[in-house]
């Protein structure tokens, strides 16, 4: 569903976005229509591009993952803005021209709508935003073990070799937070012993 909203989107960007048409005494002299690829569109294409591609990672047949569903949701509200934003900002240039909204920025408006929706839609039930949020910081955020210069430094061992039982201790956390499946697990801790 989040990939047919956002390939919708993304479809709607290079359709019109505004129609000019000036007029003299009544009749049309001229008359022209621009797609969302300017301005604020780029954003939105953008905004719905990224939502094609999370879509696309991962496995299919279940729900997204914490951190996945709160980049989903935040591409979903970009797109939202960027086409508020255009039609708030589109107003007659003159007196003898007459602007009109062309279908593309509607079907943009209901495409940003839609992969809000899905990506709440499909969702684990258990996630919330606070949740979802310090997920996000977690992804983020520089490991503890690695210096600002990328290098990484070897954690520290205590003394009797409690280092492995530190390691193991942190793997079952991250299994039963599920950061990490029961396979990843077993691997981990067989690469560990």
């Amino acid at each position: 569903m989040i990939l047919i909203a956002a390939a919708i989107g993304l479809i709607s960007v290079f359709l019109p976005w505004i129609k000019f048409s000036a007029s003299m005494f009544g009749n049309e002299i001229a008359s022209e229509s621009i797609n969302g690829f300017h301005g604020w569109g780029v954003l939105a294409f953008l905004a719905f591009a990224v939502a094609c591609v999370l879509s696309l990672m991962g496995d299919q047949t279940k729900t997204l993952d914490k951190t996945m569903w709160m980049v989903t949701l935040a591409m979903g509200v970009v797109a939202l803005f960027a086409v508020v934003i255009r039609l708030l900002n589109s107003g007659p240039v003159e007196m003898v021209a007459e602007v009109k909204f062309g279908f593309g920025i509607w079907i943009a408006l209901a495409a940003s709508l839609g992969t809000l929706a899905a990506a709440w839609m499909f969702k684990n039930p258990e996630d919330t935003l606070k949740d979802g949020l310090e997920s996000l910081k977690k992804g983020i955020a520089i490991p503890s073990n690695s210096t600002p210069g990328g290098a990484s430094t070897p954690p520290r061992q205590a003394p009797g070799g409690n280092s492995r039982m530190d390691e193991l201790e942190r793997l079952i956390k991250m299994k039963n937070e599920g950061k990490i499946t029961e396979e990843e697990y077993q691997q981990l801790k067989s690469k560990l012993l």
